[in-house]
């Protein structure tokens, strides 16, 4: 739903919580008012949670507030970056080229959104989890794609003439932030994800933009490839408004916190293993083929 121009996302069932569609690329100027637009609309949310980033001067809001932690990566120059990676990254980083990739910007054209389309439909699987781009037609990869079209550019990896890997940067207030990055699980002896962003970098170092922005903060999966490239973890205030009584009633028993978020750290994990492997028994070879 739109309020105003703002899109707005709703999930939960019995708790409802309302939240900018793209947190991250944009952040309220008014969230008091903004809420209460909110309250107006049927059915009203319980909740309305906004971020706000760190890095840039922002007022505080007499809100109810939490972290939320971000995987940053801080940039004086791509030379600097470069000589402080390990010398493993920097082989994986450089494994592409050695292979025949080459990596280069891009427009928003109907056959790169074919290669996309490709790429999306290679797995249903990405990191043991059901992936959410799998099945999706043309004409919907490339309106979600479209999206920011002026502060957004992309950056393709090419073997042979195939897309073999992509990424989408915005352009925001000092800051770069990666709204999507993927490579073919086929080419992933290749190194294609890690050649690109060696590319980020690149980018921001002649954009002269201090900060990379690689989603939120996690310790696994796709956390232990960001720390490899010395992405590391700043914290954000999350904003919390209650709406309804049962908004208040959330906010006072914290059950607006997501119950993995609230589990044991090893609780968590033995469900995450649990979910790969019935993923994995799920979907046959495609299965077992995105977790190696």
């Amino acid at each position: 739903m739109f309020i105003d121009k703002t899109e707005i996302s709703m999930s939960g069932r019995f708790f409802r919580i309302a939240k900018l569609r793209h947190e991250w690329f944009e952040f309220p100027d008014e969230p008091g008012a903004l809420a209460g637009k909110l309250k107006q609309h049927k059915p009203v949310p319980d909740l309305f949670t906004f971020l706000q980033e760190a890095h840039a001067p922002r007022p505080e809001f007499p809100f109810y507030r939490e972290t939320a932690s971000a995987s940053l990566l801080t940039i004086k120059s791509f030379d600097d970056w470069w000589e402080n990676l390990h010398f493993k990254a920097r082989n994986k980083a450089r494994k592409a080229q050695k292979t025949g990739v080459e990596i280069h910007e891009v427009e928003l054209n109907d056959a790169f959104v074919r290669g996309v389309e490709k790429i999306y439909n290679e797995s249903p699987l990405r990191q043991g989890r059901k992936f959410t781009h799998y099945g999706k037609d043309f004409a919907t990869i490339k309106n979600d794609l479209g999206s920011f079209a002026k502060e957004s550019s992309f950056t393709g990896a090419y073997f042979k003439g195939e897309l073999v890997g992509f990424m989408k940067l915005f352009e925001g207030n000092g800051i770069m932030r990666m709204i999507h990055i993927i490579a073919t699980l086929a080419h992933r002896d290749k190194c294609v994800m890690d050649a690109l962003i060696a590319r980020a970098v690149k980018i921001c170092d002649e954009k002269k933009i201090v900060h990379l922005h690689y989603g939120d903060w996690t310790s696994r999966g796709l956390g232990v490839f960001r720390v490899k490239y010395n992405f590391q973890r700043h914290d954000c205030p999350r904003y919390f408004i209650p709406l309804t009584s049962r908004g208040k009633f959330m906010l006072n028993l914290r059950l607006h916190r997501p119950l993995r978020e609230r589990l044991p750290q090893a609780w968590a994990d033995r469900l995450i293993a649990v979910r790969n492997h019935w993923n994995a028994m799920r979907y046959g070879a495609a299965g077992n083929a995105a977790e190696t």
